[in-house]
């Protein structure tokens, strides 16, 4: 049984394929569900624009908020967290400090365009370093 479940999230197609198995896991589960999107690394930089970082961050809240708290109504614990970061590196490390119990992450390529490319730098860096086990979820157009 899952109690907590991480969704590596990227808005794009592959990240909502994964993100709606992860609320569908949660619901069954009766899981907390932790939603990350990694925002672009740079940013951490030093030198980096706050102005830039501070834009960046509020243009994925409101996306979340308009596109993705609404399927999320029915669930009793959710967070979402957008930060710069490495992606790989900082699942790896909420998964390992948030003890959690599953991992979910999106594939880039259709099903029924197979390809070894499927899973990319982050996604073979999250395989190879995470803590817990890893659903790799296809992206599917069901169109």
């Amino acid at each position: 049984m899952f109690k907590r479940i991480l969704v590596a999230f990227k808005f794009s197609p592959a990240g909502r394929s994964a993100l709606e198995k992860a609320i569908q896991l949660t619901r069954i589960h009766g899981a907390a569900l932790h939603i990350l999107h990694a925002l672009d690394y740079r940013l951490t930089r030093a030198d980096a624009d706050a102005r830039k970082l501070a834009e960046t961050r509020t243009a994925a809240l409101q996306r979340f908020e308009a596109e993705i708290k609404p399927l999320l109504a029915e669930l009793r614990e959710v967070r979402f967290e957008c930060e710069p970061a490495d992606p790989a590196l900082a699942v790896c490390r909420r998964a390992r400090d948030n003890a959690m119990d599953l991992i979910v992450l999106g594939c880039h390529q259709r099903p029924d365009r197979p390809s070894m490319g499927r899973v990319d730098y982050v996604g073979m860096t999250i395989l190879e370093k995470a803590s817990c086990p890893i659903l790799l979820v296809p992206y599917w157009d069901p169109s």
